[in-house]
This record gives C-alpha cells, sequence and structure tokens, in this order.
C-alpha cells in the first residue's frame, strides 16, 4: 500500500493544496508527522482540509507547534517569531479544531515502523540527528523511524551519517535500522523553497521524495497582511 507523508504543514494552504493537487492518485492513505499550524496565516483552512479525509484516510500526529496552540506545550523553548505565531494562531483557531489538534496521538507506531514529530525519546520536541537516531533505536523495538520537525530530508542509515535527500530520490528502508526525516510541505529548510512531502510505498518498502512548486507569494502576502513577523513570509522565499 502507498501512504502520502506529510510533515510540517505550518498554516501554508497554498503549499497543502499544491501538494495534494501532486499527490492525486498516488496514495490510499495519508500519515501526517505533525506540526499542522504554526507561522503561516491560514491554521483553520489547513486543519479541515485534513479532517475531511477522515480517521481511516488519515492518521495525524501532534507537532510541537499544535501541542503548544493546544495548550499542552509551554512556549518557554520557542523562539520569538514562533511565540508569536502561536499566540495569533490560538487568537484565530476554531473550536471543533482547538479540540481537533488536542486530541492528536504523539506517536504511530506499525510492524517495523514508529511515526513520530520530533524523537522517540521527546516525541513533540527533540529534532532527529545520528546521535538522536542511535539513542532511539535503544528505546523502540520498531526498524523503522519516520520524523518530521527538522524540515531537512535526510535518511540515516544504521550508525552511518545523514543523507540530505533530494526531489524524487527513492530510499529503500527494507533491510537495516533507518531513520527518515521527511520534508516540509509549509516551510521548506534546505534552501529548496518548493513544498516538500513523500510517497511511502510499503510493498517494496521504499519511500520517494517529492518536491512542488506553490504560490509562495500569496502565501508570504497572507502572512504579512495577518500581522506576522515579515520574516515568517521573507523566508518561505529562500527556503530556510
Amino acid at each position: 500500500m502507498r501512504w502520502l507523508i506529510l510533515a510540517d504543514i505550518h498554516s501554508n494552504l497554498e503549499a497543502l493544496h499544491a501538494v495534494l493537487n501532486d499527490a492525486q492518485g498516488k496514495y490510499k492513505r495519508i500519515l501526517c508527522l505533525g506540526d499542522v499550524v504554526g507561522y503561516g496565516a491560514n491554521p483553520n483552512e489547513c486543519i479541515e482540509i485534513l479532517k475531511r479525509f477522515g480517521d481511516y484516510k488519515l492518521i495525524c500526529l501532534m507537532g510541537n507547534h499544535d501541542a503548544a496552540v493546544a495548550g499542552i506545550l509551554s512556549l518557554e523553548n520557542f523562539n520569538d517569531y514562533a511565540k508569536e505565531a502561536v499566540k495569533w494562531t490560538i487568537d484565530e483557531i476554531r473550536q471543533a479544531n482547538l479540540k481537533w489538534l488536542s486530541n492528536l496521538p504523539e506517536f504511530f507506531t506499525m510492524q517495523y515502523l514508529y511515526a513520530v514529530h520530533g524523537s522517540p525519546n521527546e516525541p513533540l520536541t527533540e529534532y532527529m540527528d545520528e546521535n538522536v537516531a542511535e539513542i532511539s533505536f535503544q528505546k523502540i523495538v520498531e526498524r523503522v523511524i519516520f520524523c518530521g520537525h527538522t524540515h531537512i530530508p535526510f535518511v540515516i542509515r544504521g550508525k552511518n551519517k545523514a543523507e540530505y535527500l533530494k526531489d524524487k530520490e527513492v530510499v529503500d528502508f527494507s533491510r537495516e535500522k533507518t531513520v527518515i526525516s521527511f520534508p516540509s510541505v509549509g516551510q521548506p529548510r534546505d534552501k529548496d523553497n518548493r513544498a516538500g512531502y513523500a510517497i511511502a510505498d510499503f510493498r517494496t518498502k521504499t519511500i520517494e521524495i517529492h518536491r512542488v512548486e506553490y504560490d509562495i507569494e500569496a502565501a508570504a502576502k497572507k502572512i504579512t497582511s495577518a500581522g506576522l513577523p515579515n520574516f515568517l513570509a521573507e523566508r518561505l522565499k529562500e527556503g530556510i
């Protein structure tokens, strides 16, 4: 079965539309690795698009921004831009969508797969790297970890260094211990400003990275028009 893997949508409606249009017909289910909200100007619209897929077709995990908006996670360790965006989102979010965010699980497991926003050690907040990967595999029984949060696509195989992943690159996760960090839908940080997603094929045990153009100017204009920090608009253009 083929699954659409999304991560770090961050209230970017234009990017989410572009990804779903590009991925149409390529998948049966969706796994979202958290941070549906934060930074961008369309939190309600992004949540409501995901909700329409229903519980059977969509598995959505909680990210640190989702948790902060829901009042589950303190803003203590958020930078000033992130804090301002969370506070703005709290004021804007509809009650039904806040309830949906509040009920998201922190991780998902299936056979050999452990999926999480951050890491098995700190599901909401820890950034994955080689050291975290090694510690993570001591904590869990699963052989493969899918994660978001970094906004940078890379793979860690065994005890090897992280290898960064580009558009159309295919990763085999059929044998050794493997961590895959997925590109961000709504706020890429690998200097490729295109929206990112992946298709996971659980029959062949591979994932393919995809990048797609979207209307960055429209997303950026919404951010500034909402009174959010201009930096959050400009970084979309640079992919940083």
